[in-house]
């Protein structure tokens, strides 16, 4: 066989034939990135066969698990069961919560044990959680005294607005768009004035403010239901306590989520009937949260009138209330003003210990504001009680104010605020002005109860300095102002321009003595009823001399 010797391939084609050889490598190196083998593979060579594929072997069935079947839904019976069970674990720890932790190891002679016997089938059996809720604070309601509350998923408040499917129209529709949002308002303040629900404040750059509303306006409606029936309750209610029950009832309808809006019906100061949709303004002051009560706004209002340095503010939170107090203090004593005016109108209280570094801005030495009396939780052979006494007195490097002074209470002073009024009061620091305070004064804590209910419940007894026990009885004022519609109209503050009439005519008032007239006003009698009136009531006086008002923060009437 003859072998022949290839054919020369010309220039041209040599350089085709490169440029094929050379593209067919790339694209085997292409590839070659994207696998991990022992060894490169080339041009010059061809990729392994790959490995045979394992055969698969069919599962035994025996080893296989059963399929899988959906839970079945519990049947009434178990939901009913399962409810009345998480409702025994509510009220069982709520009734021991109260045996083991109230201030009274006897609860006042009540027999504790027969309260749950009767009320617990009432619990059980509820309807639904509103109800159940409701028979648990009839139930510690039984103690007669304030700061006994549970709540919890699915319990109702009766004062607040309907919800969307109640009261439809623009109120609900709002509320239900803006869910979620921080807790907001109108800028009103309703009390009851001359026995009708009455605005008395109107805050400055507010919605209700933008709409026209004015003190001394009557309120016949909010969210379209009236605001004349209170809720009903297992005792008959004081005076006082009725008049704060209409004043929250309106506080908890105006309120709702920022930018929404709420329906007002009112009777105008020319006695014209009229209706106003409101906006639920951002509330002022920064929010602060404290354990499980909702967000707080805390707020100063500092000014001075006449000459006269006026505080107020609306809750006891130390952060950043105390500082802002301090300020004030600080700047009254730089002006010499000649009086001041401690405005604790429309102040529930808040954290109890925050009266004593307040009092020691306003006394000159060691003053009693009064005794809480405790159980003792350290006693393992006894159940017994001890007291704590608060004591002010100026804090190092501080300079206090030790001139006339001035405490202005109405029925929205409560708890914290009733002590330091008291305590300022029976110590002969400072004058009562105004009304009646609520009564409820006991300290108390919130405690965490089963499937998140929480519970607050009372942990002392307080008595003011002379022995007197506040609960149920209030703060008495020295000087009462006798408080009227037309006494609001043109944003007038009938009692605060008593305040300032008092001091500027000797300093402070004479207890008793309404102030321009020289007619005795007797302070009731220590022990007498809450809601006793004295033989004469002092009016206001003309407010001709309220005098300049300067304010450090915007002009927001003191509440």
């Amino acid at each position: 066989m003859v072998k022949r010797s290839p054919l020369p391939l010309k220039p041209n084609l040599r350089v085709a034939a490169r440029r094929a050889i050379a593209r067919t490598c790339r694209q085997v190196a292409a590839v070659s990135l994207a696998v991990t083998v022992a060894g490169a593979w080339s041009c010059a060579s061809a990729p392994p066969p790959p490995p045979a594929e394992p055969a698969r072997v069919a599962p035994d069935p025996r080893l296989q698990p059963p399929p899988f079947a959906a839970t079945p839904p519990p049947s009434p019976a178990a939901r009913e069961d399962q409810r009345t069970a998480e409702r025994r674990e509510i009220l069982d720890a709520a009734w021991r919560t109260v045996r083991d932790k109230h201030y009274d190891p006897t609860l006042g002679g009540l027999d504790w044990q027969a309260v749950r016997r009767r009320y617990e089938p009432r619990a059980l059996s509820a309807p639904d959680q509103a109800a159940f809720y409701r028979t648990l604070n009839d139930m510690i309601g039984e103690l007669g005294q304030s700061h006994m509350m549970i709540t919890g998923p699915g319990a109702a408040d009766e004062d607040s607005e309907p919800s969307a499917s109640d009261a439809g129209g623009p109120d609900a529709a709002s509320a239900t768009a803006a869910a979620g949002n921080d807790i907001g308002d109108p800028g009103l303040t309703i009390r009851v004035i001359e026995g009708r629900p009455t605005i008395t404040v109107v805050r400055p750059d507010s919605s209700a403010t933008a709409h026209g509303l004015e003190p001394g306006m009557l309120v016949t409606a909010i969210g379209g239901r009236p605001l004349t029936a209170l809720a009903s309750h297992r005792r008959s209610l004081r005076p006082v306590e009725e008049r704060f029950a209409v004043r929250r009832a309106a506080t908890h309808r105006l309120q709702g989520p920022v930018g929404s809006k709420v329906t007002l019906d009112y009777i105008d100061n020319q006695e014209r009937p009229g209706r106003v949709v409101l906006d639920r303004d951002q509330p002022p002051g920064p929010v602060r949260q404290i354990g499980y009560l909702p967000p707080l706004h805390p707020e100063s209002r500092v000014r001075e009138i006449a000459g006269i340095g006026v505080i107020g503010f609306n809750v006891f939170l130390l952060d950043p209330l105390l500082g802002e107090i301090q300020r004030a203090v600080d700047r009254f004593v730089a002006h010499h003003v000649k009086g001041v005016i401690l405005d604790l109108r429309g102040n529930p209280g808040g954290l109890g210990a925050m009266a004593i570094p307040v009092a020691s801005e306003l006394v000159t030495g060691p003053t009693t504001l009064g005794s809480m009396i405790m159980r003792d939780g350290t006693r393992t052979d006894a159940v017994t009680t001890f007291a704590q006494t608060f004591v002010a007195k100026p804090s190092l490097g501080r300079t206090p104010y030790g001139g006339p002074l001035v405490v202005l209470t109405d029925e929205g002073t409560a708890s914290a605020a009733e002590i330091l009024a008291a305590g300022l009061q029976e110590s002969g620091r400072a004058t009562i002005i105004g009304d009646t305070s609520l009564g409820a004064v006991l300290p108390s804590v919130v405690e965490s109860l089963p499937h998140g209910a929480v519970m607050q419940v009372v942990v002392a007894d307080f008595k003011t300095p002379k022995g007197v026990l506040l609960e149920g009885r209030g703060v008495q004022p020295d000087q009462r102002v006798l408080e009227t519609r037309t006494g609001f109209r043109g944003n007038h503050d009938p009692v605060r321009e008593a305040a300032v009439q008092a001091i500027l005519a000797r300093g402070a008032p004479r207890r008793g003595v309404a102030p321009g007239s020289g007619a005795a006003v007797p302070a009731p009698a220590r022990g007498s009823s809450a809601d006793a009136l004295p033989s004469k009531t002092a009016r206001p006086p003309s407010t001709g001399a309220q005098g300049k008002d300067k304010s450090s923060s915007p002009a927001t009437p003191p509440r």
